[in-house]
Formats: C-alpha cells, sequence, structure tokens
C-alpha cells in the first residue's frame, strides 16, 4: 500500500469519525445547574425501610422543591418531571435547567397517584427535613446532603422490631 493511499484512507477513518462524533447525542446541553440529591428512609422506631412501598403512606416518586431564596418568587422545578424521580432509585439529579441563584430546597414524597404525600409527623404523613439553602451556578452540579425520610412501617413489611421494614 502506497504513502498516498495510506494518507487517502487516514482522512476517511478521520472524516468518518468526526462525522460520526458530531452527530452523536454525547453532549449535554447547558441552560443552568444542576442538582443532585440522595435519600434514605426509615421507620419512626429507626428501622430502614428498603421498600419504598413499604413506607406508610406508601411513596411511589421523590420531588425536588427549589424555591429561589429569599423571596420566594422562582419555583424551576414546579412541574417538571425532570425533578421527580422514582423513590426506590435513593438518588437523583436534574439537567443542567435551574437558574443560577440561591434556592431553598427540600424533598416532597409523591403517591403513586402523582399527588404530594403530607409532610409532618403524624401517622398518616411523611416526616422530612427542613429545606437546605444552597447556591445554583451555570454549569456546575449542586449536590445535596442525603436527606432522611421517616415514615410509619406499613403493617404488611413489618417483620418485627429488629428486621428491616421490606417486602417479599
Amino acid at each position: 500500500m502506497g504513502r498516498a493511499t495510506r494518507h487517502l484512507r487516514w482522512v476517511a477513518v478521520a472524516w468518518a469519525w468526526t462525522f460520526v462524533g458530531a452527530s452523536s447525542p454525547g453532549c449535554v446541553e447547558i441552560n443552568g445547574g444542576a442538582v443532585e440529591v440522595s435519600w434514605a428512609i426509615f421507620a419512626r422506631d429507626g428501622r430502614a425501610i428498603t421498600d419504598c412501598k413499604c413506607a406508610d403512606p406508601s411513596i411511589a416518586f421523590v420531588r425536588l422543591n427549589l424555591v429561589s431564596d429569599p423571596d420566594g418568587a422562582s419555583q424551576p422545578c414546579a412541574g417538571l418531571d425532570e425533578c421527580r424521580f422514582a423513590c426506590d432509585r435513593k438518588t437523583g439529579a436534574t439537567p443542567f435547567l435551574v437558574p443560577p441563584g440561591q434556592y431553598l430546597m427540600s424533598l416532597v414524597p409523591v403517591d403513586a397517584s402523582g399527588n404530594d404525600v403530607p409532610i409532618g409527623a403524624s401517622a398518616t404523613s411523611i416526616d422530612s427535613p427542613a429545606p437546605q439553602s444552597r447556591a445554583v451556578v451555570r454549569g456546575q452540579p449542586t449536590e445535596l446532603e442525603a436527606f432522611m425520610l421517616e415514615a410509619n412501617c406499613a403493617t404488611s413489611c413489618d417483620k418485627g422490631s429488629f428486621s428491616p421494614c421490606a417486602g417479599g
């Protein structure tokens, strides 16, 4: 194979990789900052709840709630599926869509019907920590400390005082 043929082959391969790389969906659109959050669910007696359906009331999703601080005028996650995560994942991250600024950040448990589960320490609610104040910077992820959600253990999952509250 001559030098010119090798050069043409190299040019063709380089052009093909350039075309494939430019057309592949590997790029991330950045329209703001991202928020990363994790959570764990515990029974009110301190046992781990390993299956979100075993929380009473049951939790299907966890929604990230962002409220601009101090004015409360902006809620960039309101109504966005990108801010709602399957509960059993125990972690979630938004795309880079949150406008830069200071926010009060909290988690809201959501039931299978898409309704918010009441927050509080009653028998029919989930206890969630107070919102955390964090800054969001364009192009950067903001990590929240893990949220500990507290709930009653569903009767169908209660295996005794020394066992985790788990299904199955």
